[in-house]
């Protein structure tokens, strides 16, 4: 019993410096989760440089993250780590897809497998967002082709059917499935608008010009003759 002390000190040395890491690792991961919603809101707003500089601070934190916790399994897979991580693989794709790049591999971006999966899956409603904006600025093309992004997502992740004990991704499918029906009915909607929209335009400048046309009718000396609209043209 003569070595208790010394047994009792070196275990509270070894779970004081436990300790420490996890706090860092719990700061870090939540600076990490800010930086990159403050840059995803910046791409939604076209601030592309400004999400750039997110990404960047989120990606050195990651990798700072990974380093301090690769010899603590145990604090790396407490769940905060990897939410973090689902946070970076989610702005890092929306970039990519917004600027037309192609999407980054997981094993580029130092991440779990689980995480970059999960992040992808939290794409979507990023995707959704951006479709309602250009629906309501009347880019429905624009809004299309972030649903067909949507769609191919959707498909990719539906080919992974394995217990939630291996991935949880069955919520973030039903989700996305939800996602995707509302934002082709909100689609057809606004489609069906914009097409309203433009006839009526279009209606009410063949009318400004009958006006135009009887305006200049009654200046002229009447001859007696009545002039025929073409209701077929204004149809």
């Amino acid at each position: 019993m003569n070595n208790l002390d010394s047994i009792i000190q070196k275990i509270d040395h070894r779970i004081g410096e436990k300790e420490k890491i996890r706090e860092d690792a719990l700061k870090t991961s939540r600076d990490i989760v800010i930086s990159c919603r403050r840059g995803i809101q910046q791409l939604h707003r076209n601030q592309i440089r400004e999400a750039e500089n997110y990404i960047m601070q989120a990606s050195q934190k990651l990798a700072y993250l990974n380093d301090i916790t690769k010899d603590h399994p145990d604090i790396f897979h407490a769940g905060f780590i990897e939410n973090a991580a689902q946070e970076f693989v989610e702005i890092y794709c929306l970039s990519n897809i917004m600027k037309g790049a192609s999407l980054p591999d997981p094993d580029a971006l130092n991440v779990t497998y689980n995480a970059y999966l999960l992040g992808l899956c939290d794409v979507v409603g990023e995707l959704r967002r951006g479709a309602l904006d250009f629906m309501l600025e009347g880019n429905i093309a624009k809004a299309n082709e972030y649903l067909q992004f949507m769609d191919r997502i959707y498909d990719a992740i539906m080919s992974f059917d394995y217990p939630s004990s291996l991935i949880p991704i069955k919520k973030k499918q039903d989700m996305i499935r939800s996602l995707i029906e509302k934002t082709r009915g909100e689609l057809v909607v606004s489609s069906c608008e914009q097409r309203i929209h433009d006839k009526t335009h279009e209606f009410h400048g063949i009318l400004d010009q009958v006006d135009d046309k009887r305006n200049n009718r009654k200046k002229k000396p009447d001859d007696g003759k009545e002039e025929d609209i073409d209701i077929d043209k204004v149809w």
